[in-house]
């Protein structure tokens, strides 16, 4: 059986958020295995998204940073409201979906705030435990990018894919 790859602090990995796209997240941090968990890692997924795959030299890495994702309520009896949320996951480091590593960042150029591993209350920040990379990781940046796509065509404007 063969071991499963670790992420490790700084990679800029290439992900499938939708069949036929590609966008780009980065691990931020990363922690050994302890008795009482598996390793873990911090993942940024950024807002780019290509129709292609894109290798690390077509990518300005100075301007990679988290995805601020608007997530949308409606509440019975409630006005619709939304509220952003930085899209930062708690991961195990194993790369169980082989997805592909495009190079290294300096991990503290993408974002350098708290990096909390446990969801503890009391904190000012803290990020979701997502447990292993699925397949769709990544998947907020695609639903953002066809939101986009949605309001700029209808306010007639053109677009270009990236």
């Amino acid at each position: 059986m063969a071991k499963i790859p670790l992420f490790e602090k700084g990679q800029i990995i290439l992900t499938n958020p939708e069949d036929g796209y590609y966008g780009i997240a980065v691990v931020l941090s990363e922690k050994e295995k302890t008795p009482e968990s598996h390793p873990k890692c911090h993942i940024a997924i950024t807002p780019l998204i290509f129709n292609r795959k894109v290798e690390l030299s077509e990518l300005n890495v100075e301007q990679l940073k988290p995805l601020e994702f608007e997530r949308f309520y409606i509440l019975e009896g409630k006005e619709e409201f939304s509220k952003k949320e930085i899209c930062i996951g708690v991961y195990t480091r194993r790369n169980k979906q082989c997805f592909e590593i495009l190079g290294k960042v300096d991990s503290e150029k993408v974002y350098n705030g708290l990096l909390p591993f446990e969801p503890l209350t009391g904190l000012e920040i803290t990020f979701p435990l997502c447990g292993d990379a699925e397949k769709y990781l990544g998947r907020k940046a695609f639903i953002n990018w066809t939101r986009n796509i949605k309001n700029t065509n209808a306010n007639n404007v053109s677009y270009e894919k990236h």
